[in-house]
């Protein structure tokens, strides 16, 4: 079955005009006798100046304010940072930042920063339980795809209830782990988030998972380093079809994925990008799991011009 994808990197606009003709000239003189009487009136529609022409021009980069802000709900406590844009716009385009397994939020900083500075709010978050080294509540035990979707989804709540955020354009920025659940969650909101950005997204979690055996977690084990899991990792991973789910995202997707990774084969990229419908796939030649380097500039530049050939940013 052949995928149609909707053009996602710029769209040409149609100008429809019509003309008026075949006036009677008792029309005409009724249009004459009338133009003295409406010439200021005229004069002062077309002349009022729009939205656009008063607000003055940003030169990027900018300067962009650093905040740390918490998303806290029932017993649960969000470490986040908030960087928003110093443009002098009332509203700004958001992206929502989620970290692969074992990282954190500040992991992904130099891509947030740098759209900071280009016009676009950014918001990077410890998932709970997520990391040795996260600030949030919550221990890694007790964290699982299931849990880091909850969090995730109380946070888009908070950023679209802030008084700075453009709500028509909140987007999911996910590397790895935090791509599979972005994903998800993603899914399950279209008509909130505006688009998604997956960086080698792991798809792999539910065969990899579900292919193991629960009798041997019983206790607490070391999954992937020092990092503890426990059976509540493996009783969170989505028994539906994922890619079946990821259908009902209609929005843009832009997805990034090595072809050299180790830990998520090229083919779960193929299936996710068969799957979305809106939805292109970037293959970087030589990459593992982990972009570094021109790798990861590439990302961080894509990301951004994603947002400036829209003019979202300005």
């Amino acid at each position: 079955m052949n995928k149609m994808k909707k053009t996602t990197l710029g769209m040409a606009a149609i100008l429809a005009a019509s003309v008026l003709a075949g006036c009677s000239q008792n029309q005409e003189r009724e249009e004459n006798s009338m133009t003295e009487k409406n010439e200021s009136s005229v004069t002062e529609t077309t002349t009022a100046p729009t939205e656009a022409e008063t607000l003055a021009p940003v030169t990027y980069p900018c300067e962009y304010l650093t905040e740390e802000v918490h998303c806290a709900y029932d017993e649960t406590d969000i470490f986040g940072t908030l960087y928003t844009p110093d443009n002098g716009r009332e509203k700004h385009p958001a992206v929502i930042f989620s970290h692969g397994y074992n990282c954190i939020g500040k992991d992904m900083q130099d891509i947030a920063t740098h759209l900071a500075k280009n016009g676009v709010m950014t918001y990077t978050f410890d998932f709970c339980g997520g990391s040795t080294r996260s600030a949030s509540s919550g221990e890694s035990v007790d964290m699982s795809i299931e849990t880091e979707q909850d969090n995730l989804r109380h946070v888009i709540d908070m950023i679209a209830e802030m008084d700075n955020t453009d709500e028509e354009n909140i987007y999911l920025y996910g590397e790895s782990q935090g791509g599979f659940v972005a994903a998800l969650t993603g899914a399950e909101m279209p008509d909130r988030i505006a688009g998604m950005f997956l960086i080698y997204p792991a798809f792999c979690i539910v065969d990899q998972w579900l292919a193991m055996d629960p009798e041997t977690m019983k206790e607490p084990f070391d999954f992937m380093g020092t990092m503890k899991l426990s059976k509540t990792f493996y009783d969170g991973v989505p028994r539906y079809d994922v890619y079946e789910h990821i259908k009902a995202f209609d929005n843009p997707v832009i997805i990034y994925q090595g072809d050299k990774d180790p830990v998520v084969n090229l083919s779960y990229a193929n299936k996710i990008d068969e799957a979305f419908p809106d939805s292109e796939l970037i293959v970087v030649e030589g990459a593992g799991h982990g972009f570094g380097g021109k790798d990861r500039i590439m990302v961080r530049d894509g990301v951004c011009g994603f947002f400036e050939e829209r003019g979202l940013n300005g």
